[in-house]
């Protein structure tokens, strides 16, 4: 179903929580970012945007406004809680008032002229749909999840004490170490503590599985900005600079946290949830048994009718897993070079989420029914290009789980692919033998994906060189020379319907330090131990991951024959 915009006259948008107005607010900014496209690829081929598009626009802008309103207003009675990168986060999800990053602003300019021409009776205005709400190509979401990280004893912070953010914790990790190595007993001590605050409808509880529950977000971190700057004056010759080099301590360490995929949770205090994986629609028809569609002939001779029995549904035992990353230190290092170290013990977080991001994806795959497209089948064998291959599979895909479901014919499937699949659709765009009036900006594939009823979303740690897919794809040690393309590798994605996965996570997560007196003599100390638990569980009775030939070619239907004769594979 189309999404239906609440009623925000006056106090309206008081009836819903910080939270539901939030998750409003982002469908209905991800719904203004594909419309917004739409008229921006009007406007591209020379023509004005319909009329529907424009009201549609107009009418999520001032829901749009009328939520950030009544948001400014809970954000002003609520404190701010902490991420797990220890930042702020606001009750909403960010919002920007720059234009979509991805439109150009010629392409801005046009568009806000086609406006202007079919708006003359200022039935809208031009700001109403000129890309000011939210960049949702690209947008941060509201995690559904906040994170409260607070102090332990004797790190320089009071017992219990929230810190502020990561290199608040590692401070305290120096501070708790420092004690190290005077005297001869081991040593174990709570540094820090990390809790997962779910609300309610996130907490597992009887009858809360059978509730279709939705993204509200994803963490992201941002990214780190280089400081510094050029000493490219020109020196008297013959005389040079006399005085020695100053010794620069700072780190470069772009590393971040993003790029994960993105699940719905829920907390699992006991070490697992146990839960059926629903009803899927071929297992209650059948062959038709019991449902009994009889003529007047037959009731009148009484026809027996056939029933069907209710069975008992079969139930999973999912037990979390447990990430674990260890680092040791030295304790000369502490005192002697403690930027490096906290540099070092940021970026082995991150990267120790990346390391969780590559479990849960696999564990995704490997719960998912294989659908192989690059066998010998037409058209996928003679249309190995990317654009057209991808989107006519994701949208095949979208259409057999309906279906395959019943599911109303509006749902959202949700897909997950690669981050470097943008690029080779990029240039399988630009290879095309016509002429290209605009690039293909991710406003655009979102909006290709939309028209079809898929969810796209891009990650790391899957289908690279980090992931195992091949010593030279993306994140390789030597450059890149060309990305996975067909015959050599071939493009998989994951297609479920929305709600089909839930991550199951620990709800606590504990960060020691470890110090023991047999590595007194070496001086050195267990710097960090952290342990969380987690599973992706699959909820519902259908998911899968789809593998495609993609060649970015630029190949189109004039230049080459497409086969679509009938296989059986």
């Amino acid at each position: 179903m189309a999404f239906q915009i609440p009623n925000h006259d006056g106090d309206a948008l008081k009836i819903y929580s910080a939270a539901g107005l939030n998750d409003l607010r982002r469908v209905a900014a991800d719904e203004y970012a594909a419309t917004h496209a739409t008229i921006v690829a009007a406007s591209n081929e020379g023509s004005v945007a319909a009329a529907e598009d424009l009201d549609r626009a107009e009418a999520l802008y001032n829901f749009i406004v009328a939520a950030d309103v009544q948001l400014d207003a809970y954000e002003a009675e609520t404190a701010a809680t902490v991420t797990a990168a220890g930042r702020a986060l606001p009750v909403r999800a960010a919002k920007t008032v720059e234009t979509v990053a991805e439109t150009a602003t010629e392409t801005a300019t046009e568009t806000v002229e086609a406006v202007e021409t079919v708006t003359a009776a200022a039935r809208v205005t031009v700001t109403d749909i000129t890309p000011e709400v939210i960049d949702t190509a690209v947008a941060a979401k509201t995690p559904e999840v906040t994170f409260t990280i607070t102090a332990g004893a004797e790190t320089g912070y009071a017992a219990g004490a929230p810190l502020p953010d990561m290199k608040a914790v590692t401070a305290a990790f120096m501070e708790r170490t420092l004690s190290y190595g005077k005297g001869d007993s081991a040593m174990h001590h709570s540094v820090a503590k990390i809790s997962r605050n779910y609300a309610d409808d996130r907490r597992f509880k009887p009858g809360m599985l059978n509730e279709t529950i939705y993204e509200l977000g994803k963490n992201a971190t941002d990214e780190k900005q280089l400081e510094g700057g050029s000493l490219l004056k020109s020196v008297q010759a013959g005389i040079g600079w006399c005085a020695p080099s100053t010794i620069l301590l700072t780190t470069c360490s772009p590393i971040t946290a993003t790029g994960m995929i993105s699940l719905p949770e829920i907390g699992a205090p006991r070490g697992g949830i146990r839960h059926n994986q629903g009803i899927d629609f071929s297992t209650i028809f059948g062959a038709g048994t019991g449902y009994n569609i009889l003529t007047e002939a037959q009731v009148i001779a009484d026809t027996v009718k056939t029933c069907v029995q209710i069975p008992c549904p079969s139930f999973v035992d999912d037990r979390l897993k447990v990430a674990a990353l260890c680092l040791t230190g030295d304790l000369l290092q502490n005192v002697g070079y403690p930027e490096f170290v906290q540099t070092f013990i940021e970026g082995a977080i991150a990267a120790q989420a990346h390391n969780v991001n590559r479990d849960i994806i696999a564990t995704i795959a490997a719960g998912s029914t294989a659908v192989n497209l690059a066998i010998a089948i037409d058209p996928w064998q003679s249309d190995a290009s990317v654009v057209s291959q991808v989107m006519a599979a994701a949208e095949m895909a979208v259409v057999d789980i309906r279906y395959r479901l019943r599911l109303d014919p509006d749902a959202t499937i949700e897909m997950v692919f690669p981050l470097w699949l943008k690029a080779q659709m990029r240039a399988d765009w630009l290879r095309r033998n016509s002429a290209v009036p605009h690039d293909l900006v991710d406003g655009m594939i979102a909006t290709m994906f939309a028209t079809r009823g898929v969810v796209a979303q891009y990650v790391y740690d899957w289908q690279d060189a980090f992931s195992g897919l091949t010593t030279t794809g993306p994140g390789a040690a030597t450059p890149l020379l060309v990305l996975p393309q067909s015959p050599t590798v071939n493009l998989q994605f994951l297609a479920y319907p929305a709600g089909t996965w839930l991550l199951a996570r620990q709800d606590v997560i504990r960060l020691d330090s470890v110090y023991d007196s047999t590595l007194l003599a070496t001086n050195k100390v267990t710097q960090l131990f952290v342990e969380d638990g987690y599973l992706p569980m699959r909820m519902c009775p259908l998911s899968r991951v789809y593998t495609v030939n993609i060649c970015p070619n630029g190949s189109t239907g004039v230049q080459r024959a497409v086969a679509c004769a009938d296989v059986t594979p």
